[in-house]
């Protein structure tokens, strides 16, 4: 018996991390011009950004639905493990409720612990990634469970967007209302705090932003895990990739995609820096 380890698509996994991991991820949902996709699997993120540009519409999203976790959950139960589920925060979605109504609904609802991680994107992905790593030291459910509860205060995101019409339009907005209606050309960056978008400062253009990503992720070093996320443009993020070398090899520091899930709320040009600290 072993503990694995669940999450869903807004974690911004990319597959073959994911895959290598034996990190379960369940697809959250997308719908666009009336037709439901699921993230990651029925639409891959250039369909999703292409479709995000020319659909009359903004898309829509929904989690996972409680039968999706209940098959998930039942499956690996019944090969003999337990699972830590992890998953956005719930403040911005409604999968952690979806798990928890399903796992209500197991034989063995022991079986199973969810964790809130009031966090999104690749910071999610890297508390998963972290969590499947310590399961593989042998460890029971509930000291997992208890490690990513620990891990969660430690671990960070920073996103720079190029503008807040989708996360306005998408009623995601959170406490970063206090920047809309700045100057068009202004920059926001961003932070995940509390389980919400934050505000936390403003940049001239994109190339002072992401500068300034990778200074605060600089302000919190020394790290044990670094992600670089984008939505569309992926050579400047391997450009802050190049920039935040000096925290990490770049071979370490992880290049993650917003999926349609998180992408229907940053939109294009958006990118992100996720981040443990050490202590």
């Amino acid at each position: 018996m072993a503990v694995r380890v669940v999450t869903d698509s807004s974690a911004d996994l990319p597959s073959d991390l994911a895959n290598n991991a034996d990190i379960t991820v369940i697809p959250c949902n997308v719908v666009i011009d009336d037709v439901s996709y699921k993230d990651g699997v029925d639409i891959t993120p250039d369909e999703f950004y292409q479709r995000l540009a020319t659909s009359s519409r903004l898309p829509t999203t929904a989690q996972p639905s409680v039968a999706d976790f209940q098959a998930v959950y039942q499956n690996l139960l019944d090969e003999g493990h337990t699972v830590v589920s992890i998953h956005v925060s719930g403040k911005l979605s409604g999968t952690v409720n979806a798990a928890d109504q399903a796992r209500a609904a197991l034989s063995d609802p022991a079986a199973v612990e969810i964790v809130d991680s009031q966090l999104a994107s690749i910071s999610l992905g890297l508390v998963s990634l972290a969590a499947s790593k310590r399961a593989e030291e042998g460890v029971t459910i509930a000291q997992l469970a208890q490690q990513v509860r620990d891990q969660l205060p430690r671990t960070d995101c920073m996103f720079a967007l190029d503008t807040l019409e989708y996360l306005q339009k998408g009623g995601r907005i959170g406490r970063a209302q206090a920047f809309v209606g700045a100057i068009l050309s202004v920059k926001p960056i961003l932070k995940l705090q509390d389980g919400e978008a934050h505000p936390l400062e403003r940049s001239r253009n994109m190339d002072r932003a992401l500068r300034r990503l990778a200074e605060l992720a600089r302000g919190q070093a020394p790290l044990t895990q670094l992600a670089v996320v984008y939505s569309t443009e992926s050579q400047r993020a391997q450009d802050l990739r190049k920039q935040l070398g000096d925290l990490m090899p770049e071979k370490e520091i992880i290049i993650a995609r917003f999926g349609s899930t998180l992408g229907t709320y940053v939109g294009p040009k958006a990118f992100g820096v996720a981040l443990t600290s050490a202590s």
